[in-house]
């Protein structure tokens, strides 16, 4: 049976979204990562949601993204116009299948028609448009079906592409449970053998930001959890030897990167609970400090099979200085 998956409302939340290619097979070069990489912002825009960091694999991918309050948030038409406009602009690969034109049957040009009709016609559009934003399961459901459609396309292929639902973890929203999970991500390439060093990897939100000379925006949440409100140079060099398995002589950093930069987090599950870590930041559904798992105990306690204090109440299983 399908379990409900855990989602805040209400309130801005962040998660650690995961998927996988079918039978994990490798269909992605790296051209297509970074198509991939475009769609995924556009997506992102779309939908009204911020991805804080990401990964793109050959065979899946990782994106930790923060879903805002939707509830108060009014969307006028120009606006649904400008995010419709975003998705749907430029995408003239994606109508030549019959199934592209079922996710995107109408024009920009269509949409700002019907808009602009009023009427019944008019508001179902309207509904239809808000009702795709500001939720974790539409902003993945479209980029999966995006990366669908485009990659059936331009490959002449036929058939379903990822192996099946998505999996999601909450993740606390600031400390050190959301920088954890933004190095566990920015570090997959590094541990999956393709780069040594995390900037070297073109297709991650590390990667992306050392590129370009200076840290994006939204690396500024991240690294809270450093520093809190203060943050700059030194804490952008605190993340990368955290990155690098460097942390400066704080014992509980030290003991995080070495875990993280493992190339196999499992290796280290008799030892470190390093696999028990990779448990809860990719097959989990809430990691964060005790305060902010336990509205969640009875719920995790039902599914997982496992006492949650065991398995989330630390970072790292049995680590009570990883605790907050």
């Amino acid at each position: 049976m399908r379990k409900e998956r855990i989602k805040i409302k209400g309130q801005r939340a962040l998660y650690h979204v995961m998927s996988r290619t079918v039978n994990g097979e490798i269909f992605f070069s790296d051209e297509e990562k970074e198509a991939m990489r475009r769609m995924l912002f556009k997506v992102a825009g779309f939908c009204g949601v911020k991805i804080l960091t990401y990964c793109l694999m050959g065979n899946h991918f990782h994106v930790l993204v923060e879903v805002p309050d939707g509830s108060g948030i009014k969307l006028d038409d120009a606006e649904l116009l400008r995010r419709y406009r975003m998705l749907h602009g430029e995408d003239g690969v994606l109508r030549k299948s019959e199934r592209a034109r079922k996710y995107a049957p109408n024009t920009p040009e269509q949409v700002e028609r019907t808009l602009k009709g009023g009427g019944e016609e008019a508001e179902k559009m309207r509904a239809s448009l808000r009702a795709r934003m500001h939720d974790l399961s539409a902003f993945v459901k479209i980029y999966k079906q995006q990366v669908s459609i485009w990659y059936n396309a331009n490959h002449d292929r036929f058939g379903p592409l990822w192996s099946d639902r998505f999996k999601s973890v909450l993740v606390q929203g600031s400390g050190t449970a959301l920088l954890v999970m933004a190095a566990y991500i920015d570090l997959n390439p590094v541990r999956a053998g393709l780069v040594e060093d995390p900037r070297d990897y073109a297709f991650s939100g590390y990667g992306e930001g050392e590129r370009e000379g200076e840290p994006r925006a939204r690396l500024v949440d991240i690294l809270r959890g450093l520093r809190g409100n203060e943050w700059g140079k030194e804490v952008l060099r605190e993340y990368r030897m955290l990155l690098l398995g460097q942390a400066g002589g704080d014992g509980a950093k030290e003991e995080i990167a070495e875990i993280l930069t493992k190339r196999r987090l499992n290796e280290e599950a008799s030892a470190s609970g390093g696999w028990r870590l990779w448990r809860a930041l990719c097959e989990g559904m809430v990691i964060g400090s005790r305060q902010f798992v336990e509205p969640f105990q009875e719920l995790l306690a039902n599914r997982s099979g496992e006492s949650p204090p065991d398995l989330y109440k630390g970072l790292v299983a049995g680590k009570k200085r990883f605790r907050r």
